[in-house]
């Protein structure tokens, strides 16, 4: 979480995503204005957090009173705002709202720092679903040289740990995983920038079965795998290539 300001110059301003678009400080501290009405002090208010990746109009707030037992939402300015609360103590969160967060602290307990990662830079979760957090516009799955690359592989690979975890949380994942696995041949053509014809010669395959995999979004066992091992190699050319540049600034260093 990082700063972007404190509420009546004192309370702690938190959000998940500082690149991510976030509510500025004057319309949280009307907000808090108008949640005093449902019997909140702002001077009970230790800190208030915004998971904006996940949900601009939610937010979670340390205070130390007693908190309500469910969460509070207010009509404001034609938007529905949510609130979740947590009673400042070292003991366990009490809010009922599930977010991303508490996947991530559950893998942090779990060992599973790849996954902590994972979640951290590209899933959300809205209290019902977990889902891909970036804008489609902004995705690179299939790019071996983008670390989301490595996100979804991370994902696919210990799917079952997110869905036993999903599961105890109540959230549903079936749709996560349908966005990670999208048609396979326009995703990777998109993120590679590349066409059919050429993906074909890349692959030793007939154009004409590229295109009707692409096509009709259904692709063999055999082409799948062809696929996964084509990206691969060319990660791996990609650490090469930045393994080199390393050692080439090294050696120029010791000249």
């Amino acid at each position: 979480m990082i700063q972007v300001g404190k509420l009546y110059n004192k309370i702690p301003y938190l959000v998940r995503d500082k690149d991510n678009n976030y509510k500025d400080l004057n319309y949280i501290e009307t907000v808090i204005n108008e949640l005093s009405k449902k019997g909140i002090n702002k001077k009970d208010i230790i800190n208030i957090f915004s998971n904006n990746r996940d949900n601009l109009l939610h937010f979670h707030l340390v205070i130390k009173s007693h908190i309500p037992k469910e969460s509070l939402q207010i009509n404001f300015k034609n938007e529905l705002v949510e609130f979740t609360f947590e009673e400042y103590k070292e003991s366990k969160t009490k809010t009922k709202y599930i977010n991303s967060f508490m996947f991530i602290e559950t893998f942090k307990h779990l060992d599973e720092e790849s996954l902590v990662n994972a979640f951290e830079k590209i899933i959300g979760c809205n209290g019902k679903n977990l889902f891909i957090s970036i804008k489609k516009d902004n995705l690179k799955l299939f790019d071996p040289s983008n670390k989301q690359y490595l996100y979804r592989k991370t994902l696919l690979e210990k799917r079952e740990i997110i869905e036993d975890v999903a599961q105890s949380f109540d959230i549903d994942t079936a749709q996560l995983f349908e966005d990670l696995n999208p048609n396979l041949i326009k995703s990777v053509c998109k993120d590679l920038n590349s066409t059919y014809k050429i993906l074909a010669f890349e692959l030793g395959y007939k154009p004409d079965t590229i295109n009707k995999a692409a096509s009709t979004g259904k692709i063999s066992e055999q082409l799948k795998k062809a696929i996964e091992l084509y990206l691969e190699n060319l990660r791996l050319k990609e650490e090469l290539k930045n393994f080199n540049l390393i050692k080439e600034s090294l050696q120029n260093i010791s000249v």
